[in-house]
């Protein structure tokens, strides 16, 4: 059974806080206008994010409570690893609580802060797809007993829920990974992306594991831009991840899937819609 987070009395935030809040949701408003998936910003309307107040986690928490049956978990900071990867298996979503300051606008201490966490994560947590991969990939870490497995594993959660594009079919692809939601860095360099960039979610896993081995000669830096046709495709390559990570029986060897092909412009040209086309929609 999970349990609310305990609400807590409400004191108005500091004037300096409400401030940044406010320049960092107006920002992330009109970059993300036409940009984020649809569901993105039915979310943040149901969760009733405004420019105007910073949010209390203690509504929030009820509120989504209610909605999803996930607990939110307030951090002073990110967890470590397997505390984190944990807390997503039992449908909990640390939080981390600490508002950046105007010093570090443009890049918070450690990377997050309450403004890119319930802007990023919480308001796809509604839909209630997105949350059962999410989910799914916190059960996914338990299986990655091994250095490889668990760099496989981050290197899959950076493509996908960090820096993830959401395409139906026909549709021009839309943001929805975390880090694209709210780091305008990361936002202006998925549109500037290349074409070729642009790679289908189906097969993810397995070239994943491709472009981090050794003899790939591929860095990190050339991993592609996966695009999802829809929550359940994004759950289905999340269990083939799993499939992935899970040890074989001793005596038969390894049966990880075989190797994807490396990408090519002809499986790039089949997705429609270029990065430019999320230039054009601004």
């Amino acid at each position: 059974m999970t349990l609310h987070l305990l609400a807590r009395p409400h004191h108005p935030a500091p004037p300096a806080s409400g401030m940044v809040w406010k320049m960092l949701f107006d920002r992330q408003q009109a970059l993300l206008h036409r940009r984020a998936c649809p569901a993105f910003v039915a979310g943040v309307a149901a969760l009733g994010l405004r420019r105007e107040e910073v949010p209390t986690l203690g509504r929030l928490s009820q509120l989504v409570q209610q909605r999803t049956g996930w607990t939110l978990r307030p951090v002073g900071g990110p967890l470590p690893e397997a505390a984190y990867y944990a807390a997503l298996a039992r449908r909990e979503l640390p939080l981390v609580t600490r508002l950046r300051t105007f010093a570090e606008f443009d890049q918070p201490a450690h990377g997050v802060d309450l403004f890119s966490e319930v802007m990023g994560r919480l308001p796809l947590l509604l839909e209630p797809g997105y949350a059962q991969a999410l989910q799914a990939l916190g059960q996914a870490w338990a299986l990655a007993t091994t250095p490889a497995a668990a760099a496989l594993l981050r290197r899959f959660t950076r493509a996908t829920f960090e820096l993830g594009l959401l395409a139906p079919a026909g549709e021009k692809p839309q943001l929805y990974g975390f880090t694209l939601l709210t780091s305008a860095r990361h936002l202006h360099a998925a549109a500037a992306a290349p074409a070729e960039s642009l790679q289908p979610l189906a097969g993810a896993a397995q070239q994943l594991r491709l472009l981090g081995a050794p003899v790939a000669g591929l860095g990190t830096e050339a991993q592609p831009y996966f695009v999802a046709r829809d929550w359940a495709q994004l759950l289905a390559e999340v269990q083939v991840l799993t499939a992935e990570l899970t040890p074989a029986p001793l005596g038969q060897g390894h049966h990880a899937l075989p190797l994807a092909a490396a990408p090519t412009g002809a499986r790039a040209g089949g997705l429609g819609p270029r990065p430019a086309e999320l230039r054009r929609a601004s």
